[in-house]
């Protein structure tokens, strides 16, 4: 069986749904409101800026003194109520959606500092370690997360992916299947845990996940993806392209879908335009550059096997 691909791996998030109750004046709680709002229409500036509000009026300045200008120092802020917490927390996210990791890193150990209970602070600081490919403070903070709340599916989902970083896909699945034990609807999650199946050369359970996925949720752009490479592993070229180009059509940032679309090109012989999608993936995500020139030399020595 052929095999020569890049993987992706989807994380889970999800913006808190309630809001700690205490002290804080009404106006920090519309602030938070206004950001996470402001999150889901896809304004992360604007959320980040609402959220530092909350943050600022849910506390107070060492000598009790308040301050509004620009200048405002954090330094010298005494958090007064938890949820300065949650809003470090929430600014912590959108830092991490911006890709700005250790700002966002700041933003949650600050959180956790206010209230070590947070556990999605937990998670969504571990979200920044492994997008720094930290793999070994990710697991701390996702096992920090699930360890304050066993409940909490999408670290554990996190965590899954952590396990397939290093390649313990065994743990990883586990960690799949008790995410979907607790959200059986996380059409990401399915994907992981079909691309970990994959890994392990189960090709049918892979399958499975991947169109349960696509049932669930018709536009998963990953979903197509995986499904795709089974397809090429099964030696099925053109329905294997016709998925990762349907991944595209749907994530047009999808680094891996362009470059396992290169590399089933060039198995069909296909050189140019196969490198317009290779130089393309590159773009997306420099870091596969080095990988990717070792699957393109593989694929170049399969080709002259074959002649």
């Amino acid at each position: 069986m052929y095999r020569c691909s890049v993987v992706s791996a989807m994380l889970a998030l999800c913006l808190f749904t309630s809001i700690a109750r205490a002290q804080a004046p009404r106006a920090a709680y519309d602030h938070y409101r206004r950001a996470s709002a402001l999150h889901q229409k896809g304004d992360l500036d604007g959320a980040i800026a609402d959220f530092t509000e909350a943050i600022r009026i849910s506390s107070s300045l060492g000598n009790g003194r308040r301050k509004t200008d620009a200048a405002f120092n954090f330094d010298q802020v005494k958090v007064l109520d938890p949820l300065a917490a949650q809003a470090y927390a929430g600014r912590g996210l959108m830092r991490y959606l911006k890709r700005e990791y250790d700002e966002a890193i700041e933003d949650c150990s600050a959180a956790v500092k206010i209230n070590p209970r947070l556990s999605d602070a937990y998670n969504y600081r571990g979200l920044c370690h492994f997008a720094k490919k930290d793999w070994d403070a990710a697991m701390n903070d996702f096992n920090r997360a699930v360890a304050t709340d066993p409940r909490n599916a999408e670290a554990i989902n996190n965590r899954g992916n952590v396990h397939s970083e290093k390649g313990d896909f065994a743990r990883a699945i586990a960690d799949f299947d008790q995410t979907l034990k607790l959200k059986p609807s996380l059409a990401r999650t399915l994907y992981n845990r079909g691309s970990a199946r994959r890994e392990m050369g189960d090709q049918e359970g892979a399958l499975r996940d991947f169109e349960q996925a696509l049932a669930l949720d018709p536009r998963l752009a990953h979903g197509y993806y995986g499904r795709g490479l089974i397809r090429c592993d099964r030696e099925e070229l053109d329905q294997g392209l016709s998925d990762f180009s349907r991944a595209i059509e749907l994530n047009p940032r999808l680094a891996a879908a362009y470059a396992n679309r290169g590399l089933t090109l060039m198995r069909q012989s296909k050189d140019v335009q196969a490198l317009d999608d290779l130089e393309r993936a590159v773009a997306l995500d420099p870091s596969l550059k080095e990988d990717l020139a070792k699957r393109v030399e593989f694929v170049k020595q399969w080709r002259e096997r074959r002649r």
